[in-house]
């Protein structure tokens, strides 16, 4: 499909999404959307039910105390006009769903809330995902820019802030039309603070009505947050994820999208307790209220189940986690608390990479090191008829979301495409032309075929580009556009080795 140019400007960006809604703390966004029905969620003030109308039907709210949700009493100290009412999660099932268009109308008092979305893709259909992590809102994002030095200017910061940042990637997104919209893990600065997801979903607006969000909870998603609110102290964690939990009900699932097999995983704790097979060395809740990892664990049986679903019935499988294995930044250390270790360490998820590989997974979609990396490891697929036949996994750390633009910190022996390095800045006087490290995202489109299907994938980044002493943004592709063609059947000695196109615009 075409990816052409577009300009966004901040005002527009200002612009996004209805009008400010009385009582409305969350907009309305989209959930387990099926075949033939979807789930519609909100949070507000209000405790009564709210009329929703779509189609030739209609049903109202069903609403539920949303106790996670309210302010930190640290929060409520240093903020005292913090509105501290009782917030409500409404929930609403849309069913009958027909055509390929879902029109809807959610009766708030104040003002109507109206937005559509696609339907589910069927398995002839062709998908466009698009997937970030790492946008680690807070209020203190605005103003507030991202360290962009280098050997020359060690003190460099980037050229617009973390907020501007992070809402030019929602606009270009939402032109994109996606499907689904991935987002691999710290959706929020710190799991514990209401005002850092109060701060995440006034970004979202129109855009969560519109594209399902599919998420995957990060560290930050359990990191209580500073200035005594716990940090990772085992009930603090308990109390962050709850919130994550009450937007986003399921730690891991998995959900088929026309020719793709999505599974996503909480990567943020396993066993046994700071070992190098442990994410978190700070967190003590695998197998408690975080599901762990390890082969004995309930996650990890539920993951190969799904894996060989998913291969056998030939679809693209995609897995998404936090926790980024294989990596040049601070967190692609080995798992520990000393020199060269990382006791948040990203290779604590090398476990999985066997299980990935002999199921024929093809992406990994991580984050937490926050730049944009691609590696890949190569291995051998056991068919479901028991052939072998090699494998090519691509894992990417798609941590550009609007947060941190950082730089790496060690060398990996894995990697293939590293932004920092592999796309320098080109300049033209004072003006950034090109190339260097932005915030951005990943494009994956799937088509399927009569052989099978083919799956591109495309690494773009948002150029700020100062006109009128106003910035916008620009569109631009990273050269590490990758196509992979693979069919659907084994056998008959045809090899079934992932054809791949390595391709620069």
């Amino acid at each position: 499909m075409p990816f052409p140019r577009l300009l966004i400007t901040l005002f527009s960006l200002l612009l996004l999404g209805s009008p400010a809604l009385a009582d409305i703390l969350t907009y309305p966004y989209i959930q387990d959307l099926q075949a033939e029905r979807a789930e519609l969620c909100w949070v507000s003030h209000q405790s009564s039910p709210v009329r929703v109308t779509w189609n030739d039907q209609e049903a109202h709210s069903q609403v539920l105390p949303a106790e996670a949700l309210q302010y930190h009493p640290v929060e409520r100290e240093k903020f005292p006009s913090l509105d501290r009412r009782p917030r409500y999660l409404h929930r609403v099932t849309l069913d009958h769903l027909q055509g390929t268009r879902t029109e809807y109308l959610v009766h708030f008092p104040d003002q109507p809330y109206r937005n559509s979305f696609k339907s589910l893709p069927r398995p002839g259909d062709g998908v466009l995902l698009i997937a970030y992590s790492d946008s680690e809102t807070e209020p203190e994002s605005t103003g507030k820019a991202a360290k962009w030095g280098t050997t020359e200017e060690p003190s460099r910061r980037y050229l617009v802030d973390q907020t501007s940042g992070y809402r030019a990637n929602l606009a270009q997104i939402q032109s994109r039309d996606p499907n689904a919209i991935l987002v691999a893990g710290d959706l929020v600065e710190s799991g514990g603070e209401q005002r850092d997801w109060d701060e995440f979903w006034s970004h979202q607006k129109e855009l969560a009505g519109a594209v399902p969000l599919l998420t995957a909870p990060g560290n930050h998603e359990y990191f209580a947050g500073p200035r005594g609110h716990g940090a990772y102290e085992t009930e603090a964690s308990r109390l962050a994820i709850a919130k994550y939990r009450t937007y986003f009900q399921r730690p891991y699932y998995s959900k088929v999208l026309g020719p793709v097999h999505l599974i996503s995983l909480d990567s943020n704790d396993s066993l046994p307790h700071q070992s190098a097979v442990d994410s978190n060395h700070y967190l003590e809740a695998a197998g408690e209220f975080a599901p762990g990892f390890h082969p004995q664990s309930e996650q990890y049986a539920w993951l190969e189940r799904e894996l060989a679903v998913a291969q056998k019935e030939g679809r693209f499988i995609l897995v998404m986690f936090h926790h980024c294995p294989y990596s040049s930044g601070v967190h692609g250390f080995p798992a520990g608390s000393g020199e060269g270790q990382d006791p948040q360490s990203g290779q604590a998820l090398r476990s999985l990479t066997p299980l990935f590989l002999r199921y024929g997974v093809e992406v990994v979609i991580s984050g937490h090191d926050e730049m944009m990396e691609r590696s890949e490891v190569s291995g051998i697929e056991i068919t479901p008829e028991g052939s072998e036949r090699p494998v090519i996994l691509q894992v990417y750390d798609v941590g550009i979301g609007g947060d941190g633009l950082r730089e790496p910190e060690r060398d990996n022996e894995y990697q293939r495409f590293l932004a920092h390095q592999d796309s320098p800045e080109i300049w033209q006087g004072e003006v950034l032309k090109s190339g260097g490290r932005h915030y951005g995202h990943l494009e994956i489109e799937v088509v399927p075929s009569a052989e099978g299907w083919t799956a591109t994938l495309t690494p773009v980044y948002l150029l700020p580009v100062q006109q009128d002493g106003e910035w916008t943004f620009e569109r631009k592709e990273y050269p590490d556009q990758i196509r992979i063609q693979k069919p659907t059947k084994t056998g008959s000695g045809t090899s079934s080795m992932p054809k791949r196109l390595l391709t620069r615009p």
